[in-house]
């Protein structure tokens, strides 16, 4: 019966008579144009022999066809007006492609092709998410939703104000990760996912990014595609696994142990991986993250060591420490003020040196001291000496990861940001990393215990995410020995 349909290979530009009998692989949501006010919406298309097409659907025929083309529903397809790529997208969308109009025939088919599909996808593991960190490769992965965090507006670098919402991923391991979901995924998948969220949704997700902003984290990409509870065995599976799994499920939903400052895992990377400082500037245009090895300095001392920041999307804040407040960038209604440790740098290794900002838990690290601290020593004892309260310099050569970073396009120079600080022995690291230095704590009582406190925890910033495993103990409210005497003495502002 297949002899008569044809595949997707034999259609051709100009070719009529011809009738596909296709699987709806993937849809992604509909965009608009970046040169007209056109709108689009690309779906590709599965053949019995997995072979697959780019189609797409225009303005008015995306919601005329919006409850016609379901993904992971099975149609006879024809009279689609096939035409060659251009060649600028050959390599991601074939040779040709598919435009789906009022004139297209479509017939959906009572088959489940749900096997067929999951060969177009290659899972990664959560704990092999950090090898495509900050590189174009496109994730595919599955998990559970456990949880999800209020949507909130951000800005982004280039002043635009986007709608993001995150969603906590579990794998059967009880490994946690987070997921920021970006503007229409917004509005559709997470509206969806927080109405069924007692069922614990299982999703399939293709072309998601992996970034390393606070840790690895994921983040959603204009042509990601999400199955949520689609038709798998594997999704079966997990549902089953996660019955059998609730008490510790559940345990972990309560605990929320996926918005504290554990470390991610962050390995050593190979060494061909790592860059000279003094070819850093010869890449930067094509390259925009980098392993350093080398050492760190504080050259300028009388440097602000901190400054005031909503705890939602870190920015500068005006507000007092501990104020609930409506932040001007990300318009979150019930941001807090809190301090955020910074630090201007110097790294430097045989080669030579760069100059570069530690924000957050990568200061914390090096300084060996946190905002807090920072906080009451300039509040308390402005003519003291700092010297006495931080670390200067690395005692020992440490690999760096740094972010190279253009202001605008038209900018020629880079700013450095640094983003993880690990040791020459370290495994498991984040910015915050676990440190062998006695004398001085990365993290006083006070301010371990307010992030403890799950009653008091605020959503995670944009793009945050947290890898933890079930190795990591959950967190309590046990208090901390703190290395020095002077710091306990220390009163929160």
């Amino acid at each position: 019966m297949n002899n008569q349909y044809q595949l997707i290979k034999d259609v051709h530009p100009g070719d009529v008579g011809w009738t596909v009998k296709v699987t709806i692989a993937e849809k992604s949501p509909a965009r608009t144009a970046k040169k007209s006010p056109k709108k689009y919406q690309n779906i590709i298309l599965m053949d019995s022999e997995g072979s697959t097409v780019q189609a797409t659907l225009y303005d008015h025929n995306i919601i005329s066809f919006q409850d016609e083309l379901i993904q992971g529903k099975t149609y006879l397809i024809s009279n689609a007006l096939v035409k060659l790529t251009n060649l600028e997208y050959r390599s991601q969308s074939g040779d040709t492609q598919w435009t789906i109009s009022g004139k297209t025939r479509i017939q959906q088919v009572d088959e489940n092709n749900s096997a067929l599909l999951l060969t177009a996808y290659n899972f990664i593991d959560f704990e092999d998410l950090e090898n495509h960190m900050d590189t174009n490769t496109d994730i595919s992965i599955i998990g559970m939703v456990i949880d999800t965090r209020p949507k909130r507006m951000i800005q982004t670098r280039s002043g635009n104000q986007c709608q993001v919402q995150d969603i906590i991923l579990v794998n059967k391991r009880l490994e946690t990760i987070i997921l920021t979901m970006w503007e229409n995924f917004v509005d559709n998948e997470c509206n969806y996912i927080c109405e069924n969220l007692a069922k614990k949704p299982v999703i399939i997700a293709k072309h998601l990014k992996v970034s390393s902003f606070n840790g690895v984290s994921l983040s959603t990409k204009a042509n990601s595609s999400f199955f949520i509870d689609g038709p798998f065995d594997i999704v079966e599976h997990f549902k089953t696994w996660a019955k059998k799994n609730a008490e510790t499920l559940n345990n972990i939903m309560s605990e929320k142990c996926y918005l504290h400052l554990t470390p991610s895992k962050i390995y050593l990377p190979n060494k061909s991986k790592y860059t000279d400082i003094k070819n850093i500037q010869g890449l930067q245009k094509t390259q925009r993250f980098f392993w350093i090895k080398g050492k760190a300095f504080v050259k300028v001392l009388n440097q602000p060591f901190w400054y005031m920041s909503c705890d939602n999307c870190n920015k500068v804040s005006g507000a007092n420490c501990g104020d609930i407040y409506q932040c001007v960038y990300c318009k979150y209604p019930n941001s807090k003020a809190a301090p955020r440790a910074k630090v201007y740098l110097q790294l430097m290794d045989s080669t030579g040196y760069i100059n570069a900002t530690a924000i957050g838990e990568p200061a914390e690290s090096f300084l060996l001291c946190n905002a807090n601290t920072l906080m009451n020593h300039s509040v308390s004892n402005p003519d003291s000496n700092i010297i006495d309260l931080i670390r200067l310099a690395t005692e020992e050569e440490k690999t760096f990861y740094i972010k190279a970073i253009q202001q605008n396009e038209e900018a020629t120079e880079f700013k450095y940001e640094l983003l993880f600080v690990l040791g020459s022995d370290s495994t498991v690291t984040a910015g915050n990393q676990q440190s062998k230095d006695k004398g001085k704590s990365p993290m006083v009582e006070d301010e371990q215990s307010q992030q403890m406190d799950s009653k008091d925890v605020t959503p995670p910033p944009a793009k945050r995410s947290l890898f933890q495993t079930p190795e990591t103990p959950l967190p309590t409210k046990k208090k901390t020995e703190i290395g020095t005497n002077k710091d306990k003495d220390k009163k929160e502002v």
